[in-house]
């Protein structure tokens, strides 16, 4: 290939990873903590297919429990980026002044959860108002399935203060369940299978039937790191957005499906084929995330004493990184035109 074209053919993929031609070799370390889940694949995608590399950085990633144990890392800095659920730490760091905000969806509706009932008293609950009075078990007292099950619960004129609430951790639910000390829980996948298939928990409402425009996960970055940083800021979603879409293609059944499903299963997010069969949790193809609905979910949290202190509007979501990678990739386009999943979109 002549030296021109081969000049011509680097800038050109070095424009559209957002750094210059003479540029494209460096590096830069972005450490990023995360929990993993089906949720979290499109990192991993874009890990596995080079598309950091490409696009000038260098990937750290530092697997975490939950958001809660990491937010002190982000919020100075130790961390760049944090995948993980919107709790009400991410407000009360708000509220101390650190310098983070929401830049990505990560998990949004259709969610997969369910609500779920001990098989023994499908007779005597049969909807949500038959909740009231009932044990109910949600993975935390400040999380974001309190938030879905109380907004789900008002759609019926009840809130979780009508029931009995005892928090356990996800992993307790089959033994909770079997013994009768729950009588109902807020399930999220493959939990909500394994329950099922085990005949331990029947599914008493989706919460997808009934709430629209849930996010219950998100990316969220420093601030000042971004601002110090523009560019591998973008060129991080840049790559991270090539990975969501390649997510989103084989969620609805494309062409890259078995190539997707291969890297999720030797990376170890999903390593069950029977699993990787069911329904795939959904995270928006543009990365979008809105603004209202994060801030009925600061409300929310507010509301019930989870979050001391006010938090600006404008404080809570930046889309501008999603955005810019959307405008560089061009609208998202579902290969297989058959695909009737509801999500990824």
């Amino acid at each position: 290939m002549p030296t021109r074209r081969v000049l011509a053919v680097v800038a050109a993929a070095a424009g559209l990873f957002g750094f210059a031609a003479g540029e494209a070799a460096a590096q830069e370390k972005v450490r990023v903590g995360w929990v993993p889940a089906m949720v979290s694949s499109p990192i991993m995608i874009a890990r596995d297919k080079g598309y950091f590399k490409q696009a000038g950085i260098d990937l750290e990633l530092e697997s975490v429990t939950t958001a809660t144990d990491a937010m002190a890392h982000v919020g100075t800095n130790r961390m760049q980026i944090l995948e993980g659920g919107v709790q009400a730490n991410f407000f009360n760091a708000l509220v101390s002044k650190y310098p983070i905000i929401i830049a990505g969806d990560r998990a949004s509706t259709p969610l997969g959860h369910l609500v779920m009932i001990r098989p023994d008293l499908k007779d005597e609950i049969k909807s949500l108002k038959d909740l009231k009075g009932r044990t109910i078990s949600i993975a935390g007292a400040g999380s974001i399935i309190a938030y879905e099950m109380d907004r789900l619960l008002k759609t019926v004129g009840l809130t979780l203060n009508d029931t009995n609430v005892k928090v356990l951790p996800i992993p307790q639910l089959p033994v909770a369940f079997a013994n009768k000390v729950i009588d109902a829980a807020d399930v999220y996948a493959p939990m909500t299978h394994q329950l099922e298939q085990q005949k331990i928990a029947v599914r008493l409402v989706d919460p997808d039937d009934v709430l629209t425009n849930m996010v219950v996960a998100v990316s969220i970055i420093n601030t000042d790191w971004a601002r110090e940083k523009p560019e591998a800021a973008h060129a991080f979603f840049l790559a991270l957005m090539r990975g969501t879409r390649e997510y989103c293609q084989a969620y609805h059944g494309g062409r890259n499906r078995g190539e997707v499903i291969d890297i999720l299963m030797r990376t170890g997010i999903e390593k069950r084929p029977e699993i990787l069969a069911l329904p795939w949790p959904s995270r928006r193809a543009t990365g979008r995330v809105d603004p209202a609905a994060i801030a009925d979910v600061y409300d929310w949290y507010k509301a019930n004493g989870f979050v001391k202190g006010e938090v600006a509007r404008d404080r809570l979501v930046d889309n501008t990184y999603v955005d810019a990678a959307t405008a560089k990739l061009g609208p998202f386009v579902i290969e297989n035109t058959n695909s009737k999943a509801p999500g990824c979109r």
